[in-house]
Formats: C-alpha cells, sequence, structure tokens
C-alpha cells in the first residue's frame, strides 16, 4: 500500500496532470486534497514540495523557494549580475510580476464590469456582487 503524500499539512487524496503546460512547457499538476480543496503547481514545484510526511508552513516555504533562490543566484553569478544592481534588477521583477497579477484581475473582473482601466478603477458594488455570488466555483 502507498504511502500517504502530503503538501505542507494537506493530506493529498489524488494528483494528476491537468493537461495544461506552463509558458516555458512545464506540465501543470492539479492536486485535489483529502478536504476537497484543489491547487496547481508546476511539475518542478510539485516535485519539491510533496512529501510522505506532513511539514508546517514555514518548512513548506523553504521546500517552495530555497530551489527557485538556487536557480536565480546561479543566473545572477552566470550573467555577473553587479551588486549595485540588485535592486534595480528586483524592481524589475516585482513590477513585472505585479503587472502580470493585475491584468489577471483586471480580465477576472471584467466578466463583473465594463473592463476597467486599473485596479483602481474596480468599484466596491463590483466588489460586493462578485463576493455575494454563489454560483461561481471557489478555488
Amino acid at each position: 500500500m502507498p504511502k500517504p503524500n502530503y503538501i505542507g499539512q494537506k493530506k493529498v487524496k489524488f494528483s494528476k496532470n491537468s493537461g495544461e503546460r506552463t509558458a516555458g512547457g512545464v506540465e501543470i499538476v492539479k492536486v485535489q486534497y483529502e478536504d476537497g480543496t484543489e491547487e496547481h503547481f508546476s511539475k518542478l514545484m510539485f516535485d519539491k514540495i510533496v512529501d510522505t510526511k506532513p511539514c508546517d508552513e514555514t518548512q513548506l516555504r523553504k521546500k517552495r523557494l530555497y530551489p527557485v533562490f538556487k536557480i536565480l543566484a546561479t543566473v545572477m553569478r552566470e550573467w555577473g549580475v553587479k551588486v549595485g544592481e540588485l535592486t534595480y534588477l528586483s524592481s524589475l521583477m516585482n513590477n513585472s510580476l505585479q503587472n502580470s497579477s493585475d491584468a489577471a484581475l483586471i480580465k477576472l473582473v471584467s466578466k463583473w464590469m465594463p473592463k476597467p482601466l486599473s485596479l483602481d478603477d474596480v468599484d466596491y458594488l463590483t466588489v460586493d456582487r462578485i463576493l455575494k455570488d454563489d454560483n461561481k466555483p471557489t478555488q
């Protein structure tokens, strides 16, 4: 009998290939937990965080982020990024990821109102309507 799998404190009921891939071509894994909730992970992340024993949130964060840190640090060394460029590089990364997150949220909110120019243009009536909608699946 196979040992149970965990991601953090959550016991995995099953995991399977979602049929989707990341922009870089990596398989996306769909995970359903014993409590009925679901999450999606890149196969790269999934392989690092799934374990036969549960762990706390601090340990899970280390499992999630340390491999990413090692890759980023290697890339910075290989490219010869200068110490003084780290702040600028970090700002570029943060701004790019924030812009992508904002664009995704605007796309979702646009199902409820005319497409806003920014998240600052979303009104609280729309926010309330979204939060009150019981017909949409939550994940």
